[in-house]
């Protein structure tokens, strides 16, 4: 495997950002200082010397002994504030950047903790998501190439929602490329429901997924596992943690190699079957130099190979053949990529008001592509498809910066918790496209496997893009009478982009405000209802008939809801009602067929449930229910084309699931105390093949189920997605079908010591 080395541009762009980020923290710091002895002096008499561990649910001060209340100290411990355990995560730092209970946000958001992600044995990242209300994955059907394929709330995501600790890696290329993750490095997975460009800059309608990375921990973390599955799959992991006895220095590596065959197979061949091979490495190391300050760094490398590509064409009738035949070649196909990534985290508290944190990311990703893209049915010979190779040379940069000073104080019986941040995001994007000359076609009645593929040849694009964003936020999070929570926060972006083509050069500048505005109210009980407005918004590439610029995306949404948690519990329950538009969709140009105009809208409306619960605590501990159901209305409300008033493509009306797990630990007797068992049932719902809402893709329903032994030191678990093998398309659009991912079984065999 290629070891992980920074070009020579991404190297002083790399030295640029940190030195803007040392001259950011430095600025900060001198002025915090100044501010936080002046106000120690004053208040010394006044500041307790207790310190308290940070939990999930924070003690705020009394808000009635003076103006500006003093916090106790705070000591950082191992674990993370929002670290969680079973299925129920308490809080996040996705949705304000401060460690916020769940119930307190007024948004929709769920958490997929790490306990879920190991009970469900999953494999890929969009498995991760499939029992979360609001998201729709898998759009095109069984996906072995790494791409992410999500919708949200009616909205592709593909590349839009691709958040990790907090930092967007939503970096999208010029052809292929764009970020993959593999779910064994991730601690959980926050998933932000609508609108959320106020914290983190340009972003589409439907909202953002962040991942959060393993990192070093307290506690010894000493695990290998070896699992083997159908499809012939194969693969080794490992997650090792160590740290000192102060538990100021701590280490952790996380590491994995999969080779597996795959569902995408060849017609007519002798050896049918495609390949599928990962590496994944992530190492990291904690400091902690003081009590108050926490130094992190992370780097990983994930190198991924296929020559599966899923695309199978429809006859010219538009009906599926009788064979499951394949567009691509299995001697041509290739899906290559090599990303790595360096990331530092820094956080260092002042006093008991103070709070300074500083992210920052470099990732890079270099792509080598082969496939085919089809021409047509030929003339001759109506049953064969003409088709074009082709050949992709892709890199992608993307560094990612955020410093923002939290500030925690008492204004009367009024507790703030402020944030004032800025960001700044630059991408560069370059491809280079090769065509191929008399590349053969496919005969759909009797197709030939491998056929000779002339090496594409013909230099089609030349391009680079670079975008460059920069971004002031600020937020305060108003607390009164430990009942009322009011959200309100602010943001301005300035955008630059720069698209190179051949010998052309065009630039684009952008800019935009966007707010957010929440209010909660907590019974005493757990329940706590809320209403939320927030906007996002998200530049386009492309010029008018007048070569104008396009104007960007903007969105905004209407939110009500209701959260209960139930005191001293481990469940959670939410409801959320929306209403989200987008405007200054392109359209097609009334004037000029061949050029977009942006005064497109669309609509999404509908309803969301959830529920995670253990839910006979008393009577039957260790039962869990995770329950969702989605209902949207999507749709395209101004257009100059034939999707008026009609539903996009790809979304489902409805979609729901549940999963109910057990484990038999609590019953008293001896060889059933390591047992479990769990399963689940999804239903997706209808989707429309084209913009006219003329034809539709079925729905489907699909059965999983897991069981599990623990013993000791060992952990066995049989897993089954698709149990009953339910041979089902997912779309079918852009003349090709797309076939769901068929009965996958996995057997994981798991060491701790």
């Amino acid at each position: 495997m290629n070891s992980f080395t920074i070009p020579h541009e991404g190297t002083i762009k790399l030295k640029n950002a940190i030195l803007l980020s040392v001259v950011q923290l430095a600025l900060l710091t001198i002025s915090i200082n100044s501010y936080a002895e002046s106000k120690q002096i004053a208040n010394k008499a006044d500041i307790k010397s207790q310190q308290t561990e940070v939990t999930a649910e924070s003690t705020e001060p009394d808000a009635n002994n003076s103006n500006v209340t003093v916090l106790p100290a705070v000591t950082v411990k191992g674990k993370s504030s929002h670290h969680t355990t079973g299925y129920v995560a308490k809080s996040s730092m996705t949705a304000t950047k401060t460690d916020t209970p769940i119930i307190e946000i007024p948004q929709s958001i769920s958490v997929i903790t790490r306990n879920e992600l190991d009970m469900r044995s999953v494999q890929n990242f969009t498995e991760a998501l499939r029992y979360t209300p609001g998201v729709t994955v898998d759009n095109f059907g069984f996906e072995p190439r790494g791409f992410e394929n999500l919708f949200m709330r009616g909205f592709n995501a593909l590349t839009t929602a691709n958040f990790r600790d907090g930092l967007s890696q939503a970096a999208q290329g010029l052809f292929f490329g764009s970020f993959i993750t593999d779910p064994y490095g991730m601690e959980r997975i926050d998933v932000l429901r609508g609108p959320s460009a106020v914290m983190f800059g340009r972003g589409d309608a439907g909202g953002i997924v962040n991942r959060v990375t393993k990192r070093p921990n307290a506690d010894p973390i000493r695990e290998i596992e070896l699992q083997y599955g159908n499809f012939d799959r194969k693969r080794v992991a490992a997650d090792l943690g160590f740290a000192n006895k102060e538990g100021t220095l701590m280490f952790r590596l996380v590491t994995l190699g999969l080779d597996t065959n795959t569902q995408v197979k060849f017609p007519n061949t002798v050896s049918d079957s495609t390949f599928l091979k990962r590496f994944y490495i992530a190492p990291s190391v904690t400091w902690r130099p003081t009590i108050n300050t926490t130094i992190t760094l992370m780097g990983d490398v994930l190198n991924n190979r296929t020559n599966a590509s899923a695309f199978y064409p429809a006859a010219p009738d538009g009906s599926r053949p009788s064979l499951n035949v394949l567009l691509g070649d299995p001697k041509f196909v290739k899906y290559s990529t090599n990303q790595s990534s360096f990331s530092y985290q820094i956080e260092h508290i002042f006093n008991e008001i103070f709070t300074i944190r500083q992210n920052f990311r470099h990732m890079s990703q270099d792509g080598r592509f082969n496939d085919f893209l089809p021409v047509g049915f030929n003339i001759d010979q109506p049953t064969l498809l003409d088709r074009m190779a082709i050949s992709t040379k892709e890199r992608l940069n993307q560094t990612v910066l955020d410093t923002h000073l939290q500030t925690k104080l008492n204004t009367g019986p009024v507790h703030h918790t402020m944030l004032l941040g800025v960001d700044w995001n630059v991408t560069n994007a370059s491809l280079k496209s090769f065509a191929g000359s008399n590349t053969p076609g496919i005969d759909i009645l009797n197709p030939i496997y491998p056929q000779p593929i002339p090496i594409p040849d013909t230099l089609t694009i030349n391009a680079k893009q670079k975008i460059d964003q920069i971004g002031v936020y600020i937020q305060d999070q108003l607390r009164y009478d430990q009942n009322w929570i009011l959200t309100l926060s602010g943001r301005y972006d300035r955008v630059d982009t720069t698209t190179r083509m051949d010998s052309l050069k065009e630039g684009v500048k952008d800019s935009a405000l966007t707010g957010r505005a929440g209010l909660t109210y907590l019974f005493s009980n757990g329940i706590a209802p809320y209403v939320s407005y927030a906007q996002s918004f998200l530049p386009q590439a492309g010029f008018d008939a007048n070569n104008n610029p396009f104007n960007p995306t903007r969105s905004a949404q209407y939110e009500v809801g209701i959260k209960y948690q139930p005191i001293g519990g481990r469940s959670l329950y939410t409801l959320a009602l929306f209403d989200l538009t987008k405007t200054n969709v392109l359209t097609r140009d009334p004037n000029d067929p061949f050029r977009s105009v942006a005064i497109g809208e669309i609509g999404s409306r509908g309803a969301e449930l959830e529920a995670k619960a253990e839910l006979l605590p008393n009577l039957l501990p260790n039962l869990n229910f995770l329950g969702s159901f989605t209902y949207q209305e999507v749709t395209v409300t101004k257009s100059n084309d034939v999707d008026l008033n009609k539903m996009p493509i790809l979304v489902p009306n409805t979609m729901t699931s549940a999963w109910l797990d057990y484990s038999f630990r609590s019953l008293g007797i001896d060889w059933l105390r390591g047992l479990g068992i769990g399963g689940g049932v999804r239903y997706v719902g209808r989707v429309f093949n084209d913009q006219e809402n003329t034809s539709t893709t079925s729905s489907f329903t699909l059965f999983d189920a897991t069981l599990r032994y623990d013993y000791g030191p060992w952990l066995f678990n049989i897993n089954a997605s698709n149990i009953f093998n339910n041979k089902y398309v997912s779309s079918h659009v852009g003349g090709n079908f797309f076939l769901g991912t068929q009965r996958t079984v996995v057997a994981t065999l798991k060491y701790r010591f």
